[in-house]
Formats: C-alpha cells, sequence, structure tokens
C-alpha cells in the first residue's frame, strides 16, 4: 500500500504538477500576498457588521440582549408582552438562555427582572430557532479535512492553469519586454510563415476562368514553412449549394533528423464520398528520399511518389472529383542533414473539379487540360443466337436399325450479328419422322445487377 501511494504521489509529482510547477520565488510572492491580504482584511480595514439579528452574534452578546431586554420590561408603562415576545424570539433557545443567567446572577434586582420575564422566554421558546451544535467528532474534524483537500485541489488547477496559458502567454513576454529582449524565434517564425501565407493566397492562385476546366468548386493556396510546427490541413469539396463531395489535404508524411517539422515527404490527398473505399494519395518527396532506397521502400506504401520540382502538377481523380495539385514555390533546407533532404518551404495549389458523367472537362494525368471527347462505342462482337434451335439430341435421333432413316433436318447457319427479330425455327422431326412441336425455350434471364448476391430478392 506504501509502495501504491509512493508510486503514485512521483507519478503525479513528476508526470502532471513538476513541468508546470512555477518557481519558489513566484510561490513565495504568492503567499507574500496572501498575507498581507489577511492583515489589510482583518487588522486595518476589518468587516464591520451591522442591522444583523442578534442570532448571529456570539452568546455572550445574546446573553447581554437578553438582560437588555429584562430592563427593558422592568421600566414598561403599558402592555408590551408581544414585543418581548418578538424580541427573544431574535436569540437562540430563549428560555434556557433566561434560565443560566437566573442560575448564575447574583444581583437580586437582576433575577427578579429575569424571573419576570421567563414566562415570556416560555412562549417565544415555542418559535425561536435552536442553535446548531457540534456534538460529535466528525463535525468538528470537517473543516480541518475539508480546508487542507480544497487547497491541494486549487493548487494543482493553478499550476497547471500557469504552466500551459499564463507563463508562456503573459509571463514570459512580459518578463521579455521589461528585460528588454526581442520578441523570440519561434514567434517571430509564425509571423513569417503567416505573412507568406497570405502573400501565396493573394499571389500564385491560377485563374481556371480562363481555360477549358472553368471556375473549380473548390481552390486553395497552402504554405509550409520550418516554424510553423505541424503540418497538417485538410479542406472540404462542396458544391455552389453546400452540398459534401469530398476532402482533399495535404500532411507532412516523414520528417527527418531530430526536428519534427523537417519533412522530407509531403502528402497530398483526396478523397471522394462516392468512392469511400479508397483515398488517392501522392507523396511529393526530395531527391534525398527519392534516391534512399529504405526510405523510398517505405514511403511508396502510402501512395503513389512524386519527386518534387518546380512547377510541378500532379492529378488526383476518383469516380466523381478530380484535384490537381500544383507545385507553385518550394525551397530545400541547408544544415548538418544530408543536401536536399527536406523541404525548408513549400507552397502547393489545390482546385478541385466534380466530374460531369458526359461531356465534361477532363484533365490528363500528363499534362494540360483539354475538353472530354465523346465516348467511342465498344465494338459489337457476335452473339450466339438464342433463338435458333438447339441441334438434335443424339438420344432422341438414334435411330434402330430395323426402322427407316429420318429425313435430315437442314438447320440454319447462326447469324454473326444479332437480328432485329427472331428467325422463323425450322420443324423438328421426331423419332419416327414425323415433325413434332417442341415447348418453346423461355427467353433468357435479363442479366443480375444484384450487389448482394441475391440475398436481397424478395420475388417468389
Amino acid at each position: 500500500m506504501m509502495k501504491w501511494l509512493r508510486d503514485t504521489y512521483n507519478g503525479l509529482y513528476v508526470i502532471v504538477l513538476k513541468p508546470y510547477m512555477p518557481s519558489l520565488k513566484l510561490i513565495g510572492t504568492l503567499l507574500f500576498g496572501f498575507f498581507i491580504g489577511l492583515i489589510v482584511a482583518y487588522a486595518l480595514r476589518p468587516v464591520i457588521y451591522f442591522d444583523g439579528d442578534p442570532r448571529t452574534l456570539h452568546q455572550s452578546w445574546q446573553d447581554q440582549w437578553v438582560l437588555m431586554l429584562a430592563d427593558r420590561y422592568a421600566a414598561r408603562d403599558r402592555d408590551i408582552d408581544a414585543d418581548m415576545i418578538d424580541r427573544l424570539d431574535d436569540v437562540d433557545d430563549p428560555l434556557g438562555t433566561v434560565n443560566r443567567l437566573l442560575s448564575t446572577t447574583t444581583d437580586g434586582t437582576t433575577f427578579q427582572r429575569l424571573e419576570a420575564l421567563l414566562p415570556l422566554a416560555e412562549q417565544a421558546q415555542n418559535t425561536a430557532p435552536s442553535a446548531p451544535q457540534l456534538n460529535n467528532l466528525g463535525d468538528n474534524l470537517i473543516p480541518w479535512l475539508l480546508i487542507p483537500i480544497v487547497f491541494v485541489v486549487l493548487f494543482t488547477i493553478f499550476v497547471l492553469v500557469y504552466g500551459i496559458l499564463i507563463q508562456p502567454n503573459l509571463v514570459e513576454p512580459m518578463m521579455k519586454r521589461l528585460r528588454g529582449e526581442k520578441v523570440s524565434e519561434d514567434v517571430a517564425k509564425m509571423r513569417t510563415a503567416m505573412a507568406a501565407q497570405r502573400s501565396a493566397e493573394a499571389s500564385m492562385k491560377t485563374d481556371f476562368a480562363t481555360t477549358t476546366l472553368g471556375a473549380p468548386l473548390f481552390q486553395r493556396v497552402s504554405t509550409f514553412s520550418i516554424g510553423m510546427g505541424e503540418y497538417d490541413y485538410s479542406y472540404s469539396i462542396e458544391t455552389a449549394t453546400g452540398a459534401f463531395l469530398g476532402e482533399c489535404g495535404v500532411t507532412g508524411s516523414e520528417s527527418i533528423g531530430t526536428d519534427h517539422d523537417k519533412f522530407t515527404a509531403i502528402e497530398v490527398w483526396l478523397f471522394d464520398k462516392d468512392d469511400y473505399s479508397r483515398t488517392i494519395t501522392k507523396v511529393l518527396v526530395t531527391e534525398h528520399a527519392f534516391n534512399d532506397a529504405a526510405l523510398r521502400a517505405t514511403l511508396a506504401s502510402r501512395g503513389d511518389l512524386v519527386l518534387v520540382k518546380p512547377g510541378e502538377t500532379m492529378i488526383l481523380e476518383t469516380l466523381s472529383l478530380r484535384l490537381q495539385a500544383r507545385v507553385a514555390d518550394f525551397e530545400y533546407g541547408t544544415g548538418p542533414l544530408p543536401p536536399n533532404s527536406y523541404f525548408q518551404r513549400m507552397t502547393i495549389e489545390l482546385a478541385a473539379w466534380k466530374i460531369e458523367p458526359a461531356g465534361g472537362t477532363a484533365v490528363p494525368a500528363g499534362g494540360a487540360p483539354v475538353a472530354n471527347k465523346a465516348p467511342t462505342p465498344a465494338p459489337v462482337t457476335a452473339q450466339p443466337n438464342a433463338y435458333a434451335p438447339l441441334p438434335p439430341s443424339p438420344a432422341v435421333t438414334a435411330q434402330p436399325q430395323a426402322r427407316p432413316p429420318a429425313p435430315p433436318t437442314t438447320l440454319p447457319p447462326a447469324p454473326t450479328t444479332m437480328p432485329q427479330q427472331p428467325p422463323p425455327a425450322a420443324p423438328r422431326v421426331g423419332a419416327f419422322g414425323a415433325p413434332s412441336s417442341p415447348p418453346p425455350r423461355p427467353p433468357a434471364p435479363p442479366p443480375d445487377d444484384d450487389p448482394f448476391g441475391g440475398t436481397a430478392d424478395f420475388k417468389p
């Protein structure tokens, strides 16, 4: 049990508290401010209570209230019994208070006045609230147990909020400004990346309205540069009315070195809701990744590899969507890593169109967009004549030696193409040379287009 408690404490402190634990200087400052607040609240500017009920006072002050009522009742010049009952009703246990004062007083005048007040206290006892009593050990220990627990919980919450939100976003920038330091490099990189993103969206978009493709349903320029952190963006593809068609995006696929944002491969992917069984992916790789056999084998399992070149255009096509991804700009990083092994920055333009069933536009995988041509009809192959009579069965045409042979039957040759109307069938000769009329053959069943293999057929 002790080992479990020790391990729990160590895990809580090392994993949760220690990474975000404020410095001792900060804790000392908070405690100093807490004690200064106590001094101001209780010594310099104490709280003053007024217009309160006597029952909110200490019991000794409630005793003084009862003695004051006894003096007032002794000096009455009219009937004030109802008023005295209401005043006694404002203290805890009025009858018990009067009896206790009668047993402890040594002044005869005070004893007589309290004794005269005793019948009124008996009437007020019926409606007076009783004071709460702490009779068991648990009630006395609850404040001492509850306060440390509340303090530990609040302190833990404060430490987490301080370490995650307050210190990096408020305390550190403020201290750096007070010390005259410049903005950190990470913040400067982030600002530079955001400015590059806005500039790229404004200047690197292609005007597809002048091409045969027409305006795309979706067009976005995505920019990455080292210092932005993780690179993973997805965009919805929707019609002008807001109907969802699919999604596309770019993702940092593989990093190199110890930094998580030095990508040697970046994925471009397309998802079609009408072709949900697969996601089309192209992997943009550096020269180093393209020439490294082991790394290339790892990346090849994620999609088609494309060696990044200026202006490289890729087409990702599904059943009803076509995505064109163009490398608008890129730059390799330099440093201790192998040359041309990671991207310092990358700008990719994404544009998506909906593929029309016929007569729409198309983008060939090899280059410039062209208009779709009408589909070439497939050649009609020779089909067997479903209406031609079957050849005579050997069992039926076999004749005994004693019977005369049946006259030969000439069957018409099967046409090479499907006739518009079925030709008349030649009469069939029976076993003894007499013509017979066989029952008509049932028509051929239509092709089965049930994807469930007949399990959904409800017709008998």
